[in-house]
Order: structure tokens, then C-alpha cells, then sequence
């Protein structure tokens, strides 16, 4: 008890000291994007209301780019999910070789995604007006590359954890290692799961920097995200737009978050 309370001491000193920090480089900005995002412009500080948000949402660019967004974001995401849970199994077949692996599945993370693009212009025709599809996938096979393996990592942790009496028993009832892994490991790895997706929708939103680097700042149609829309209007000094489109994604993104740990607790709760 006694090493409880003293934990849990710990834990509310750790934060509050971390706190002002906290509130400097976080709250502090995101309060003055909040601002921004309600005033007629940078030079006007009149209050505006909804004026922007309501400018932003009827803007044909930023509907582009959500989309997009969303399109190649489901495919980025479905297609980082079918590897993640090829390779944690094969890690976990493999003890003697997993943390190796594990070491060479992160390193992408490492690697700037400058080097990285070199690469990949070489591979793919990033011209992406000429060969839209091509680059497309350009984009999508580079965000496997470089953010998949933290996630096959996240579920070959929890996949050690499992106890192994439990996959006994399930041999002994005849299933076999498929279906041990797809009806028993899986769903009792679903926080992991979880959380590698809130870890592979915090790089999804970050793709911006690959597509300029293959791309640059005026992409196809087809490739065209909302980070571009929002980067356009910051070069244009409509500063009250640019913050208007991030409270609309960070409120998007913040749903999404609460869902996955309303998730994780709701498992957490469960018997």
C-alpha cells in the first residue's frame, strides 16, 4: 500500500513538473491558433465568429484535399494494418532473431525522409502530373516503409505477453496456429492494435513533408492533401484560415483519439 501511494506520488509530482511545459509549448500556441481562427485576419482583430470556419469548410480546395486526405489515408492505414500483422507473428516465431528485427523494423523512423525520398524518385515516376498513379503509390509505399514497423513492434510486445498456457489449451482444443492467432492472440492484443493507430494517424497527418519532397508544394489533383491547402494559405497570409483548417483537423483527430481510449478502457473494464 505504502508503495502504491508513494508510486502514485510520484506519478502527480512527475506531472505537475511537467506541466508548466506543458502549457508553454503546447496550450499556449494552440490557444493563439484558436484565436486566430476567430478574428477577420491579422491585421483586422475584429471578431469574426464563424465567418472562417464557414469559409474554409465551402472552400473547394479544402474539400480536395480532405478528401484525398481521407482516401489515401484509409489506404495507407488498411495496408499498414494487413503488415503489421504479417510481420509481429513472424517476429514472434522467431525469439532468437525478434529484438534484430524488431531494431531494423524502427530504423526507418531514423532515417530522414529526405534520404529516404532520393530513393524513391528513383523507383517511382514522381512526376505527378504525367503519372498520377505511379506517384500515388510513390507516397503510400514510403509511409509503409518508414511508420509500419513501429506498429508491428507495438503488437509483437504485446503479443510476448500473452501467457502460453492459453495457446496450449487452444492446441489441445484443435485449433490451429492461424486460428489461435486471428480468434485468440488478436483480440487479446486489441490495446496495442488500438494503439498503433493512434500512432500511424499521428504520422498520417505528418505525410505532408513526404509528398512535398516527392512532389513539391503544387501537386496533381490527385495528390493534393489538405496540408497543401494549409500551406497555401500561409503563404498567403490568411493566417485565419490556416488556423480555422487546423482547429477543424485537431477537433477530427481528438474525436478519433477519445474513440480509440474510450476502446482501450472500455477493454481495460472488461472482465
Amino acid at each position: 500500500m505504502k508503495n502504491t501511494k508513494r508510486q502514485t506520488w510520484e506519478i502527480r509530482a512527475a506531472g505537475a513538473a511537467c506541466l508548466p511545459g506543458f502549457a508553454l509549448f503546447y496550450l499556449l500556441p494552440f490557444g493563439m491558433t484558436v484565436w486566430y481562427a476567430f478574428i477577420r485576419s491579422a491585421f483586422d482583430h475584429r471578431f469574426a465568429g464563424l465567418d472562417n470556419f464557414i469559409w474554409v469548410l465551402q472552400n473547394k480546395y479544402f474539400a480536395l484535399g480532405s478528401v484525398n486526405l481521407v482516401l489515401l489515408g484509409g489506404i495507407m492505414m488498411l495496408l499498414s494494418f494487413a503488415l503489421i500483422l504479417f510481420l509481429a507473428p513472424l517476429l514472434l516465431r522467431h525469439p532468437k532473431i525478434a529484438k534484430l528485427g524488431a531494431a531494423i523494423l524502427i530504423l526507418p523512423l531514423l532515417i530522414p525522409s529526405i534520404s529516404a525520398v532520393t530513393i524513391w524518385k528513383r523507383m517511382f515516376d514522381t512526376n505527378a502530373l504525367l503519372n498520377p498513379a505511379s506517384s500515388r503509390w510513390a507516397l503510400i509505399t514510403l509511409f509503409l516503409w518508414k511508420y509500419s514497423g513501429i506498429g508491428s513492434v507495438l503488437l509483437w510486445t504485446e503479443l510476448r505477453m500473452i501467457p502460453a498456457e492459453i495457446l496450449d489449451a487452444a492446441a489441445l482444443d484443435g485449433a490451429g496456429k492461424m486460428k489461435a492467432y486471428l480468434f485468440i492472440q488478436l483480440p487479446l492484443s486489441g490495446k496495442s492494435l488500438i494503439l498503433a493507430g493512434m500512432v500511424l494517424l499521428m504520422f498520417l497527418l505528418r505525410v505532408y513533408k513526404e509528398s512535398y519532397l516527392l512532389f513539391g508544394a503544387y501537386p496533381s489533383p490527385e495528390l493534393y492533401l489538405l496540408q497543401h491547402y494549409m500551406n497555401h494559405q500561409y503563404l498567403k497570409m490568411n493566417f485565419q484560415y490556416v488556423a480555422a483548417a487546423a482547429v477543424i483537423l485537431t477537433m477530427a483527430a481528438l474525436l478519433f483519439y477519445a474513440a480509440a481510449f474510450l476502446l482501450i478502457k472500455k477493454r481495460k473494464e472488461a472482465p
